[in-house]
């Protein structure tokens, strides 16, 4: 059961709604949920809007008085964090130089931002407000003034980051033109060092008073180097040095997730190509193979005011989830809304025109980048207040009874059963287009009437690979939906049971019983095949089968009965662990890893990079005996070992595992 998009956010405001004599019958459908996915509502919400902090014409005030007059639940900020582009004069181009900026959040301050956002969300009973920005993390110039031909590209290559948790977050983001960083300062120092020891022996030749007339210029000159080169800037890749591919955009990626924040691609096939800033050109091409060039980023842009391509079946969007089954991508990337609002009624722009409906168990802040974060949520384009609405997305294993929803993934026993409800939310007469994608082709379509029940048995997969699921719904091409991916994998391959699901029944009902894991049979073979390799959600410790949406039991360890486990609340059961196997070589793994655990480096030399592969930047590197904390691991493997993500001096980064030891178990060696 779906609740409307104005379902309150407590009992106590249910009570305006449905009035006294009604209160009884709201508290019980609140209490009293019909089934497990009842559990979550939908609320609406609109991203990427701009105030009057940067490029919007309105207040946030205004901006949010009018979401409350459309029943709009959520308000997701996106003004530019900083907008400003440069041209300088080789070699002192941070000091002599053109500057072009516009308004923004970091220009007119953070602090200032997210606190009227906050002031404002109080006030608002209704509409819930989070501030966010977009982000211009890198543009380069080509061509000359002297040939008229100057050009800047990639300015219009963006990211939104949404939930940072701090202002100096927002601060500290690595754009080109901004506030001073210490970020990099060991990546810049080294022309910093030499140019200020230069201009040392230059103010000392001219305190001696030698050759003034030849020494005080050459002090100036290498005191304007050295300020120009000082090593405290806001990102390093600057504009004159030719396109630095991914590199700048990945940076700010890992810099975001490392405080805690979203990153979503935004608005990939702009068309605009080239057009103006005051009087500077700028040519920015379309990107949607960005989204397979880059890694860790929460999801992107899938529906604008526009269509966008990368929805289709097989697109990028697909081959990118793709990569994530096969073991290939830490995380699955997720789609959402952006409307990218300015101005109302100016350039087609409309409060509204795209929305993001977020499935939640409770109506506030953290529920709602929760759901960003875990892909719970699907994108809708709409003409007026009659949008589509997709009232339930489960995929069922029937023989079990589990179900999970958008986001979620399924470990499966039989034939995976997918279940669909979509309708308009104003009712009326409307024909969509119904598309069901697996695995990126495209395996069942229908054209049908709104409101539209389906119940699909998918018995054409092989049930040994996994597979995800996700819906496309078109009326008109400003009248369509997209969803979220649901994720599937089968029992049979990964070495566990599992149970059926109770029928879910009242809050106070007596709890089901606590599921029994079979024996395994003594005629088993002594050595297990090893279990496919399926890449977990964003914040996973390690490669376990996901959670699933019902209670599930623990698996029999190689050498020890199977222990029951306690009932847990039906809201977050616990996930299922898979072990594997492997007699070769003890990994971390099979020692308990606790964050903030420490790890000690085994060898001189190694290297703490930016992402887990070679391909990636160095950090750093360590010494033999240096010691890092231990964070999580990552389900890369390299020669049968993972990268493991740890914290070194305050910056986090990826070792592989095999190059660092428990730092306990070193001690203990040495005793």
């Amino acid at each position: 059961m779906i609740r409307p998009h104005w379902f309150p956010h407590s009992i106590k405001k249910l009570v305006p709604r449905c009035g006294s004599a009604l209160l009884l019958l709201c508290s019980l459908l609140v209490v009293f949920p019909s089934s497990a996915l009842s559990l979550y509502i939908q609320i609406d919400g609109v991203a990427d809007i701009k105030s009057n902090f940067s490029e919007g014409c309105s207040s946030i005030t205004d901006i949010v008085s009018q979401a409350e007059r459309q029943k709009i639940d959520v308000v997701l900020f996106g003004d530019f964090a900083r907008n400003s582009i440069e041209f300088g004069v080789k070699p002192f181009e941070r000091i002599f130089k053109d500057i072009h900026q516009g308004p923004s959040v970091l220009d007119r301050g953070v602090g200032g931002y997210i606190s009227e956002i906050k002031d404002n969300d109080r006030k608002f009973a209704h509409t819930l407000l989070i501030p966010g920005v977009e982000t211009i993390p890198f543009y380069f110039w080509t061509g000359s003034n002297y040939d008229k031909n100057l050009t800047a590209h990639n300015w219009d290559k963006h990211l939104l980051v949404f939930g940072m948790p701090s202002a100096q977050g927002y601060e500290q983001l690595p754009l080109p033109n901004s506030n001073f960083s210490k970020e990099y300062t060991q990546d810049l120092l080294k022309n910093f060092m030499i140019f200020s020891f230069i201009f040392m022996l230059t103010a000392g030749a001219v305190y001696k008073g030698y050759l003034r007339i030849i020494t005080v210029p050459l002090m100036l000159l290498f005191a304007l180097l050295t300020l120009n080169n000082h090593p405290f800037q806001s990102s390093p890749y600057d504009p004159y040095n030719g396109d630095q591919g991914m590199k700048p955009y990945q940076n700010l990626i890992d810099f975001a997730i490392s405080k805690g924040a979203l990153v979503f691609w935004n608005h990939m096939e702009d068309t605009n190509g080239i057009n103006q800033k005051d009087s500077l050109s700028l040519e920015t091409i379309p990107y949607p193979d960005d989204l397979l060039k880059t890694q860790n980023y929460t999801g992107f842009q899938v529906v604008g005011d526009q269509p966008i391509v990368q929805s289709d079946p097989g697109q990028q969007w697909d081959q990118v989830l793709m990569e994530y089954l096969n073991g290939n991508r830490e995380r699955p990337v997720w789609g959402f809304g952006s409307n990218d609002y300015l101005c109302e009624n100016q350039n087609g722009d409309n409060l509204g025109s795209v929305r993001t409906v977020f499935l939640v168990r409770e109506s506030s802040n953290d529920t709602v980048l929760d759901a960003m974060r875990k892909g719970r949520m699907y994108a809708v384009r709409q003409t007026d207040a009659n949008r589509l609405s997709l009232d339930e997305f489960v995929v069922k294993d029937q023989k079990a009874g589990n179900q999970v929803t958008m986001g979620q993934e399924l470990v499966a026993t039989d034939f995976p059963t997918v279940n669909m409800k979509l309708r308009s939310v104003q009712g009326g007469t409307k024909t969509a287009q119904i598309q069901i994608i697996r695995n990126g082709a495209l395996v069942k379509e229908e054209t049908v009437s709104l409101p539209y029940d389906l119940t699909w048995r998918d018995v054409e997969i092989d049930r040994i690979k996994p597979v995800y699921y996700r819906i496309k719904a078109t009326v008109s091409p400003t009248d369509h939906l997209v969803s979220n991916p649901i994720f599937v994998k089968f029992a049979g391959n990964t070495g566990m049971e599992v149970a059926s699901a109770p029928t879910p029944k009242s809050a106070t009902s007596p709890a089901p019983p606590i599921p029994v894991v079979k024996k395994p049979a003594s005629t088993a073979p002594t050595v297990k095949p090893k279990a496919p390799r399926v890449a977990m959600f964003s914040g996973a410790s390690s490669p376990t089968p996901p959670t699933l949406s019902v209670q599930t039991p623990t698996p029999p360890q190689e050498t020890r009965a199977p222990v029951p486990i306690l009932q847990p609340a039906m809201s977050e059961p616990p996930p299922v662990k898979t072990v594997v196997k492997e007699p070769m070589q003890q990994k971390l793994s099979e020692v308990e890893m606790t964050p903030g655990k420490r790890l000690r480096v085994m060898t001189d030399g190694v290297e703490l990079k930016k992402g887990p592969g070679s391909v990636f930047n160095n950090i750093t590197k360590l010494r033999k005996g240096e010691e890092v904390n231990f964070v999580r691991r990552t389900n890369i493997e390299f020669n049968n070992k993972n990268w493991l993500v740890v914290q070194h001096k305050n910056r986090s980064g990826y070792i592989w595992e095999g190059v660092v030891q428990w730092a306990a178990e070193r001690k203990a060696d040495k005793q």
